[in-house]
């Protein structure tokens, strides 16, 4: 009678499970917010663990497995409880390292690692059926083979990670995210451990469906309205990117050029007018644009916006390029707005013009950019009534898209000699 008593509350208890966590689903296919790669990360861990709770609800309905269809259709939803409780630890390893924006070899190396424990766990569900390595199934139901310990080792050595990669990144997450993510962790580290020892209430189903609600009510709900927030500080910014750098002079300035060349040398008219055209197209590109760019794109960009100075300045302005390195992508509108400050309150405020040298090369460790100018330099340049707030919040808005998109970093050195502008990127394979 115990064991019947047992058995009935499993099966309630897996049930309401399964309704438990039918909720993130619903919330992650609603309002295409699958659309977003962590919540795709989301809904994974979710679907899995219907999965699992599914191939564990076999285990329970056929306790005595007399006919061979039994038999088989017991051994189907056991190799899909293992096989669903792999891809749950898969999926939360992924959401975990996108949450805390794991990047560059610590990445790697943490991806490699529990995606080979997450294949070994599938590949012993995989051939138990037929070798009993994991479990087996005989007339008094499911059994555990000689390998089950293994089978449970290797998610709990997956947790252990996750939790330790919790308290690596614990400066970057708020305290209330720190304890769910720990408890999201410590349910089943402390259920499979108990589950080792002995069979009973099937506690890991219950507090992995409970801890999905508590994530998704209090982390993914908190981390949608900063995404929305950021969102629209985002917007803000490109606006006031494109508002900085199209500025009402360089406008009028460049069609009067351009119209001055229509008569003179209309070959020279048209050219220049393809690449004003290119450069409006730019900037009104990198309103839409919500992820970094190839650096050779923003290099052409810039030189759009280059060749039509030349065009007005002629001999007051040169450009030098020592191009080492393309292979890095930056923030839209990162290079252009430099080489206009040191255009406009560099070289212009110089009788005799001036030189600007843009530079790229790589370190261990990062890309680096470079705009250097023998111009006048930044304090001198505040005198004159053109300089303009413009030119602040074109900085402004460069640094905080270096530090948001890529994480990157910007140094500006300024004297009466002229100014450097440097910017580093990380590199997508280097350690944090």
């Amino acid at each position: 009678m115990k064991m019947e008593m047992l058995v009935l509350s499993n099966i309630s208890l897996d049930l309401f499970d399964i309704i438990l966590s039918l909720i993130p689903i619903v919330y992650v296919l609603s309002g295409k917010r699958y659309q977003q790669q962590i919540n795709r990360y989301f809904l994974g861990i979710a679907v899995s663990n219907i999965c699992m709770i599914i191939g564990d609800l076999a285990d329970w309905l056929l306790q005595k497995p007399v006919e061979p269809w039994q038999k088989t259709t017991l051994l189907v939803f056991t190799v899909l409880y293992y096989v669903s409780s792999a891809f749950v630890v898969f999926f939360f390893a992924q959401y975990i390292a996108a949450y805390v924006q794991l990047a560059g070899k610590l990445r790697k190396f943490y991806l490699v690692f529990v995606t080979t424990a997450c294949a070994m766990q599938i590949f012993f569900a995989g051939i138990s059926p037929f070798t009993g390595s994991v479990f087996y199934v005989t007339d008094n139901g499911y059994q555990r083979g000689p390998l089950f310990l293994i089978s449970q080792l290797l998610p709990l050595f997956c947790y252990l990670l996750f939790m330790a990669l919790v308290i690596l990144r614990r400066k970057t997450l708020k305290g209330r995210e720190i304890a769910l993510f720990l408890f999201f962790i410590f349910v089943p580290l402390a259920g499979g451990t108990a589950q080792i020892l002995f069979r009973g209430i099937a506690v890991v189903n219950a507090g992995m469906s409970l801890a999905l609600l508590f994530v998704l009510v209090n982390i993914q709900f908190a981390h949608e309205m900063a995404l929305r927030e950021q969102e629209k500080v985002l917007a803000e910014q490109r606006i006031d990117i494109m508002l900085s750098q199209i500025q009402p002079h360089f406008l009028f300035n460049s069609l009067g050029v351009i119209h001055h060349l229509c008569e003179e040398d209309p070959k020279k008219a048209k050219k220049m007018l393809k690449e004003f055209s290119e450069f409006l197209h730019g900037n009104m590109n990198s309103l839409k644009t919500r992820e970094p760019i190839p650096f050779e794109r923003e290099l052409n960009h810039a030189m759009n916006y280059l060749h039509l100075e030349q065009e007005r300045l002629r001999e007051r302005l040169q450009v030098v390029c020592k191009i080492q390195t393309y292979d890095f992508y930056i923030p839209p509108l990162t290079l252009q707005p430099l080489v206009e400050n040191a255009v406009q309150h560099g070289l212009f405020n110089k009788d005799e013009g001036g030189t600007i040298v843009i530079s790229t090369f790589e370190t261990e460790k990062y890309a680096v950019v470079t705009v250097a100018d023998n111009g006048v330099g930044m304090e001198k340049a505040k005198q004159y009534p053109h300089y303009g707030q413009h030119s602040c919040i074109g900085i402004h808005n460069v640094r905080s898209h270096l530090k948001e998109m890529v994480n990157g970093q910007m140094e500006i050195e300024s004297s009466d000699q002229g100014t450097i502008v440097t910017i580093r990127i990380p590199r997508a394979d280097a350690w944090e």
